[in-house]
């Protein structure tokens, strides 16, 4: 069996709900939410499988951001997931709780 190799990878700023205490609006400049587009999102996946493959490892994703069920692409990108048999945990804010998914 190889280990896992853990990615945590933030995909979106997107929130349900927005407060100030927020590390990604605390310093009251952040005007625009950064999130991934699928382009981008398939590229690095890619480039994780590529990685662990060189490093003999299987890798595994923490699928973050302070809400990663709102990006658009967010059942799209599951479906890679499966299509490589990658498991995964969706960590998240939901109506100021913790949300945690792990894939079987």
């Amino acid at each position: 069996m190889k280990y896992y190799f853990p990615f945590h990878w933030h995909i979106t700023d997107e929130l349900d709900q927005r407060s100030k205490h927020r590390y990604i609006y605390s310093d009251g400049k952040h005007n625009c939410l950064a999130t991934f587009t699928w382009d981008q999102m398939r590229d690095t996946f890619y480039n994780c499988l590529d990685f662990c493959e060189v490093s003999g490892r299987t890798p595994y994703f923490y699928l973050t951001g302070s809400a990663p069920i709102l990006h658009p692409d967010f059942w799209r990108l599951l479906d890679l997931f499966h299509k490589h048999d990658v498991k995964f945990t969706i960590t998240g804010r939901a109506f100021n709780d913790t949300v945690c998914f792990k894939s079987k």
